[in-house]
């Protein structure tokens, strides 16, 4: 076997096809983490002048002019040859630490289990990838834990729906209530378009506005304008708009409908005697129709202020191997009630198997599925779509130099100050 450093191509073109594909994996990324500050390289292992194996390791600065280098979704090699595991691991160490690194991080590809939706195991022995986990251990790496939030750097904890009906059969497994929302949010006036360059703007507004409101670190402007000039080929963005005029009409139909029920009502209670039933159904129908006018107000107020629709959602997502994943997305919280995130994500799986993609991977939940954790609605949200929840192996990172001790050390006393 041998160790190699490989240019870019080499890299992707072994990459793009390789059973652990990422989109954090390329070279693409790799372009966009070096505007941003960090040192890509790309390193492989051949056997027989065949590469066999291949990694994109991120160098960053750390203490004392020492750094750290991680592997995002890395290696993309067979975990179940021992001996080519090895191999790559003491030559790509033996690399950091000629780079002065002191500390090898990396958090495969490599799905450890597949749930049901419920989060129940399926099979214990069929998708547990206990080989690929023990030879990690054997050849020197530290696991971080089974971590059921999202304390990695990269979340370990999934939601995928797989691919292998048409749309009108997936849609028949989704849930009743995710069904209703989906078919709701159209006929109240929502739209949705892929988004170009100058979307960034409205899109990054959006994330901001709802990492505000649920408390969670969104990305600047200027981060998501380099990720659009490096990584434009694998992202889609999808904005979810009002459109005054459909808005305005599904409205005054809702009226009509309801003053027609009250008219009806009445007539009866002209010709029938009047008891409990009649008298519920108008009070009802007066409800609906004062609910409706005030919607009617709201809506012709919207349309005169933004005439041309408004951007209430975004969603970014990301093609990723044979996934396509929902990385990011936001509501404006005024406009939640339209459930814009229902439009957005129809539309990602409609273009998911139109792209003829294996799976949609609607990415970051946590390994909590009790309805009383603070995040159970994120999960409940996806779950709606039908799939499996997919546990990863999680993250790794093995000891380089000296350094590493010194590192861990001063993070503890950090923390000890801190608390």
């Amino acid at each position: 076997m041998e160790f190699v450093i490989l240019d870019e191509k080499e890299f992707n073109d072994f990459a793009k096809n390789h059973e652990y594909a990422s989109f954090m994996q390329t070279k693409e990324l790799a372009s966009l983490k070096k505007e941003l500050g960090d040192i890509p390289h790309f390193l492989g292992v051949k056997e027989k002048n065949k590469l066999v194996g291949a990694t994109l390791v991120l160098e960053e600065n750390s203490i004392l002019g020492s750094k750290t280098f991680y592997a995002p979704r890395g290696f993309l090699i067979d975990y179940s040859n021992f001996e080519l595991l090895k191999f790559f691991t003491d030559k790509v160490k033996e690399f950091v630490k000629s780079k002065k690194g002191f500390r090898l991080t990396i958090d495969p590809n490599v799905i450890y289990r597949i749930r049901s939706s419920e989060g129940d195991i399926l099979d214990d022995d069929k998708d547990r990838n206990d080989v690929a986990f023990d030879n990690l251990i054997k050849v020197g790496f530290k696991h971080f834990g089974w971590n059921l939030y999202t304390e990695t750097l990269q979340v370990r904890w999934e939601y995928r729906l797989k691919l292998d009906k048409t749309y009108e059969e997936l849609k028949q497994n989704f849930s009743k209530s995710t069904r209703k929302n989906i078919d709701a949010c159209y006929k109240k006036g929502l739209r949705v378009r892929r988004g170009e360059i100058k979307d960034l703007d409205s899109m990054t507004e959006i994330f901001e506005s709802t990492s505000k409101r649920r408390d969670f670190h969104s990305r600047s402007l200027d981060y998501y304008k380099k990720m659009y000039k490096h990584m434009k080929k694998y992202m889609t963005i999808y904005i979810a708009y009002l459109d005054p005029e459909v808005y305005l009409e599904n409205t005054r139909e809702l009226l009509n409908e309801a003053e027609n029920k009250l008219k009806t009502v009445e007539e009866k209670m002209q010709k029938d005697m009047v008891g409990s039933k009649l008298l519920n159904q108008k009070e009802t129908a007066l409800k609906q129709i004062d609910k409706y006018r005030e919607e009617m107000k709201k809506a012709e107020k919207f349309k005169e202020e933004n005439p041309h629709g408004k951007d209430v959602g975004a969603l970014l997502s990301l093609k990723s191997g044979d996934e396509y994943l929902t990385l990011s997305s936001g509501v404006l919280e005024e406009y939640k009630s339209f459930t814009p995130k229902y439009a957005m994500y129809n539309e990602h799986i409609k273009d998911a198997l139109e792209g003829n993609f294996k799976w949609v991977d609607f990415y970051g939940i946590t390994g909590v599925f009790d309805k009383s954790d603070k995040y159970y609605g994120i999960y409940e949200f996806k779950k709606g779509f039908g799939g499996n929840v997919v546990e990863l192996i999680g993250q790794f990172e093995t000891k380089i130099t000296g350094m590493y001790d010194v590192y861990n050390l001063g993070k503890k006393v950090k923390h000890i100050i801190k608390k």
